[in-house]
């Protein structure tokens, strides 16, 4: 018997051109904390005239890309069709073939490639592919969107290509640290996601937080930074691929602490907030 949310799976979303100069990069990068406990560190991503350092583009800015516009409505949940309540961020993943470029444009199409029930809500994966405007190849990136209360329609759990997960016995060999500044979310908001659950008390609390939280895909690029930094010396060249589960919420003013486990093909990760709650989990980083 066919699920309520099947006729979803396969569906097209939209497509679009989106494009960006240096200021946006360096926009997104300051959005997710680049330089805000040292702002003469990473300036590869914060600066574009500064002597001896080429600008780059953190990769986790392709998160963001293609976002814009009410198709979540088109899933049918009901609610605002741009920020549906009830519709949280679950997990994310981007892939990168090459570098994103310091300005230019994508060409993107999006849609839904899978539905799975959670039980308390069902997980649908939305994903977006990216060509640049001379026809090379960028990358790919998924969301996770949790649709609260929706589950328990009798559909597969996991997708069945998900990738195991285990957190390494030992110490973590590497451990990052990076603070969420007050007004994180009110510099993010900047690049487009103006979700109210990020400012506002009432969407807040109707999409199950105590209080307005850091964006997710904020705390992904936090997240981003804190790894290529440690793993790659900060050169976004060598960046392939990141997935990570949203768990517990992010607020203003919270330090992040990401663990990292080397391991044969790259390194997993968590990522907590003040030591207390694991915001970022079943972590995964691939890099060259």
């Amino acid at each position: 018997m066919a699920g309520p949310y099947d006729h979803l799976i396969g569906k097209e979303l939209g497509s679009g051109r989106t494009s960006w100069d240096r200021d946006r990069a360096q926009l997104y990068a300051v959005g997710v904390g680049a330089g805000l406990d040292d702002n003469l560190k990473e300036q590869q991503f914060t600066t574009d005239n500064t002597p001896g350092v080429t600008q780059q583009v953190l990769p986790t800015m392709i998160a963001i890309m293609g976002t814009e516009g009410a198709w979540m409505g088109q899933l049918g949940m009901g609610g605002d069709p741009r920020y549906p309540a009830g519709i949280v961020h679950g997990d994310h993943s981007i892939r990168l073939a090459r570098p994103i470029p310091t300005e230019g444009a994508v060409d993107w199409t999006r849609k839904v490639v899978g539905v799975y029930d959670k039980g308390s809500g069902a997980m649908v994966i939305v994903e977006w592919a990216f060509t640049l405007a001379d026809g090379e190849y960028l990358g790919a990136s998924r969301m996770g969107l949790f649709a609260i209360g929706k589950g328990g329609f009798g559909g597969p759990r996991n997708p069945p290509d998900e990738q195991p997960w285990a957190k390494p016995d030992r110490a973590p060999d590497l451990t990052v640290s990076n603070a969420i500044g007050l007004n994180q979310s009110l510099i993010y908001r900047l690049l487009g996601d103006k979700n109210p659950h990020g400012t506002d008390m009432s969407h807040a609390k109707t999409d199950g937080f105590d209080r307005p939280v850091f964006y997710g895909l904020g705390t992904f690029g936090v997240a981003g930074r804190a790894l290529l930094g440690a793993l790659c010396d900060g050169d976004a060249t060598r960046f392939r691929r990141i997935d990570g589960r949203f768990s517990k919420p992010v607020h203003p003013g919270d330090q992040l602490e990401t663990y990292i486990w080397r391991t044969d093909d790259g390194a997993v990760f968590q990522t907590y907030a003040n030591n207390e709650r694991i915001v970022l989990d079943r972590g995964l980083f691939h890099f060259a």
